[in-house]
């Protein structure tokens, strides 16, 4: 037998009491001589013997009654006994709703078929349980109205999140150890899925571990599936995104089946409506990988759906997959030129302009990218914030004035775009935008310490900018500033064919800066006359534009955090799913930043579009959720994995058609509070009978 509440036992202690008062009753007192007491000696003589049997048993009742209290409060716990009214059951079920578990079975899911067992395995426990019910991500509060509980089972919605359920199993164990109770059963209702439980030995002791003092049923669902296709990436082009201008989106199809698929359409959408023909991969092995290529154009101004599908097999989550796009109608880009030249043709930014806008003078006006060039000496009248962009070309200095104005812009969400040139003079840049702002992640260094002679530029292995190495092949570097990391993050965009570093990339708070170590006309390589340049140029803008919606594209589960014009901080606002439209929205409000506004959401559990209405904003802003590429392997524990774990936990393989095996627990000790208390009554009952009939008239 074991007590639950030990420390209540010093309570016995109170049995010293009925014997200290016995005790002090039998006090002696001073002896009076009295003439007719004899007659009561001879009465009390014959009744002593009588007298001292009684309250010899009214002494052992007492302390009996007080000893059974004691114990009583201290809540004794016997092994091997079940079924005795008043036995407390503690109970915790994790019903797992991970993408997994929204494969399909017939018309059924296998999250439909977890919530059927959590119902029986609820039916099965004792009136008054304390049960804990938690998803995979979220949890309740413990409570004793199981039809609450059976309310909060049927609500538990489908996500496409990739969970942690041995993070799961430790925070429903640890929820569990707090209970003062006599039975601790913990129920995990799976699917098995593999990917969700990682290191297969660290489950296995986590399990043993846990099972010391809880007892713990896994419950698996679902048979496992052969094929599955997937969406893991789409990536549309670096280009900019503007209004009826069609760009490249690329997509990767994985087959994680164990079958090779043939004559798979690959469908894309803007805002709901098809987009062309679908793209046919003619085979995919299994296990393989293949890409498609398709072209789209976004039809207005402001945030729109790009979504790529395919068609829907059993495990439907990863068959679309969709990011949110802005299409501006104009894009302004501040050209500071640290060179005019004599002539127009000899400017800094004469080949810069022209590729930013490769359109005839007279279509220019209608052009999405509108360039303006000032000199380094209007800059101080200059409103930065009216650009998407800043490109300083050979621009000698930078003032300390400009350099806080830099920062402070770029902070903001605008872009800066720095090329070198002969007039760059590396210590003011290397002073006040590295040093004292960590604008820029590299530094310049001196003419001695560079390389001489023609050198070609090499995209990297990750090409950020998706440029074509066989132009840039046909590019001649003849000199260059050097870039010397430091301890700030960047990632390099191009190199040279002798390794050293010619423009890197970075992010400054919301903005994004390039830094580009040689000129951008053709004083140190005839980039700007070659095939390259125009898409180089604009792939750079367009990574600065699309930088600013970079965050609205976020995995499942992830918390979205995108920051917004700083007057919006405070207003409420509310976020829906867009393909379901019967979905409540979520209210949340937008935080004050620095220098912006940050709306943050982290419910963002299905994959889709989602719609967020701001309080005073006439258009809504739009973000996309992905679903965990880790849930797309069909892969299950294997039943030899499964039998090990038979060693700690009590297994069950999920059927509607066989649910009293789930039901009829034997629950291994009871509380025998209830019997005691009975006992206790009784107990008192006796005393005050046997004091009522021991204290008459004798």
């Amino acid at each position: 037998m074991n007590f639950l509440t030990q420390p209540l036992l010093w309570g016995l202690t109170a049995v010293s009491l009925p014997v200290l008062i016995h005790l002090l009753n039998r006090r002696r007192f001073r002896k009076v001589p009295w003439a007719a007491m004899r007659f009561l000696k001879i009465s009390v003589d014959q009744n002593q013997r009588r007298m001292k049997l009684e309250d010899w048993i009214l002494l052992l009742v007492r302390c009996a009654m007080i000893a059974l209290l004691a114990a009583l409060m201290a809540r004794p716990v016997m092994e091997g006994l079940s079924g005795v009214p008043g036995s407390k059951v503690a109970a915790a079920i994790i019903v797992d709703n991970s993408a997994s578990m929204g494969t399909r079975e017939d018309e059924f899911t296998r999250l439909s078929r977890a919530r059927e067992a959590a119902h029986a395995i609820l039916s099965g426990l004792p009136d008054g349980t304390s049960v804990a019910l938690a998803g995979a991500f979220h949890a309740h509060e413990a409570s004793n109205d199981l039809e609450l509980v059976g309310s909060r089972i049927d609500r538990i919605s489908q996500t496409d999140r990739h969970a942690d359920l041995q993070h799961s199993l430790e925070v429903a164990a640890r929820a569990l150890d707090g209970q003062a109770a006599s039975v601790k059963e913990l129920y995990l209702v799976t699917d098995a899925h593999a990917p969700e439980w990682g290191s297969f030995g660290t489950l296995e002791s986590q399990l043993r571990e846990i099972s010391m003092g809880i007892k713990v049923h896994l419950v698996t669902v679902g048979a496992p599936v052969g094929s599955n296709l997937a969406i893991t990436s789409l990536r549309p082009a670096a280009a900019l995104p503007s209004v009826n201008q069609p760009f490249r989106v690329d997509v990767d199809v994985t087959n994680h089946g164990s079958v090779s698929m043939s004559t798979v359409p690959v469908q894309l959408l803007v805002d709901g409506r098809p987009e062309g023909e679908p793209w046919i991969i003619p085979e995919l092995k299994a296990g393989g990988r293949q890409s498609a290529t398709l072209y789209a154009s976004l039809p207005s101004p402001g945030y729109h759906r790009v979504t790529v599908m395919l068609e829907g097999d059993e495990m439907p989550f990863d068959d679309r997959r969709t990011v949110v796009m802005n299409a501006r109608d104009e894009v302004s880009v501040l050209l500071v030129d640290g060179d005019p030249g004599q002539e127009a043709r000899d400017s800094e930014t004469f080949f810069l302009r022209h590729a930013l806008a490769p359109v005839p003078g007279e279509e220019q006006a209608d052009y999405p990218v509108q360039p303006s060039v000032i000199s380094v000496s209007d800059l101080g009248g200059e409103d930065l914030d009216r650009h998407h962009a800043v490109v300083l070309a050979n621009v000698a200095d930078v003032p300390l004035g400009l350099a806080d104005r830099l920062a402070a812009y770029v902070k903001a969400g605008g872009g800066l775009i720095i090329f070198a040139g002969a007039n760059l003079r590396p210590e003011s840049y290397n002073t006040l935008l590295h040093r004292k702002h960590g604008l820029l992640p590299v530094t310049f260094s001196y003419e001695e310490e560079v390389p001489v002679g023609p050198r070609r530029a090499v995209p990297p292995d990750t090409n950020p900018l998706e440029l074509d190495g066989d132009l840039l092949a046909r590019v001649t570097f003849r000199e260059a500033l050097g870039l010397k990391a430091g301890d700030m993050k960047f990632r390099p965009a191009l190199r040279y064919d002798d390794g050293e570093l010619a423009l890197v990339e970075s992010e400054y708070g919301r903005g994004k800066v390039f830094v580009f170590n040689s000129s951008v006309d053709l004083e140190w390589n005839d980039f700007a006359i070659r095939p390259a340049f125009v898409p180089f140029v604009n792939r750079l803008l367009g990574r600065i534009v699309q930088n600013r919606e970079g965050g609205l594209n976020v995995e499942a589960g992830q918390t979205l955090r995108h920051r917004a014009n700083a007057a919006l901080a405070g207003r409420p606002a509310t976020v829906y799913e867009m393909g379901d439209p019967e979905a409540l929205g979520y209210l949340t409000t937008l935080s004050e930043g620095e220098g912006s506004s940050i709306l943050e959401f982290d419910r963002a559990d299905r994959a889709g579009a989602y719609q967020v209405a701001i309080e005073g904003e006439a258009e809504p802003v739009l973000f996309s959720v992905r679903p965990s590429d880790r849930e797309s392997t069909p892969e299950l524990l294997g039943s030899q994995q499964l039998d090990r774990l038979g060693a700690s936990v009590e297994l069950y393989r999920w059927d509607s058609d066989r649910e009293q095996s789930l039901l009829r627990k034997k629950r291994k000790g009871a509380e025998l509070w209830w019997p005691l208390l009975l006992v206790v009554i009784g107990f008192a009952g006796i005393e005050m009978v046997l004091a009522q009939w021991f204290s008459r008239s004798k």
